[in-house]
């Protein structure tokens, strides 16, 4: 059965990235478009892809790497809502790190779903440097402070 699951996690993650790498540039701009991230908003985001990153770690202990799985797609997911917020503000260094990070939680999930753990924890090592990237030029703060802030005039 773990296999199987495994084995249709794959062929799904796949069959989403080829859908998305063929997706005309005006239909991807509609995708990108509706309601704006605040600032104010932004936190949520940082606090989901903490939370679910912690929660996936437990999981992929627990060798429950199907469940795992889902939480790094749910994470590659916000890390799209990050990058938007910061296409919004033109910041492209921002940008980048946040596809980067999205591009290590899909790559994360692939392997959970293919059963790979070691390289699950390898890309999460990957996603964890675009966060410390992001996080030195645009975090003010941390947990100590109260939560998340940005340095005074980076936004």
């Amino acid at each position: 059965m773990r296999i199987t699951w495994g084995i249709t996690v794959l062929a799904l993650a796949v069959v989403v990235t080829a859908a998305h790498r063929t997706t005309p540039v005006h239909a991807a701009g509609a995708q990108a478009a509706g309601p704006a991230i605040t600032v104010e908003q932004f936190p949520a985001l940082m606090k989901t892809i903490g939370s679910t990153q912690a929660t996936l770690r437990m999981k992929m202990m627990n060798n429950a790497l199907p469940d795992a799985a889902k939480d790094a797609q749910a994470i590659a997911a916000t890390f799209g809502d990050v990058e938007k917020f910061f296409a919004s503000k033109s910041k492209s260094d921002a940008v980048m790190w946040a596809q980067q990070g999205k591009a290590a939680a899909t790559a994360v999930a692939t392997a959970l779903a293919a059963g790979d753990a070691m390289k699950a924890t390898t890309e999460l090592g990957t996603m964890a440097a675009s966060c410390k990237q992001c996080h030195g030029v645009y975090r003010d703060g941390g947990p100590q402070t109260g939560g998340y802030k940005f340095k005074e005039g980076t936004i």
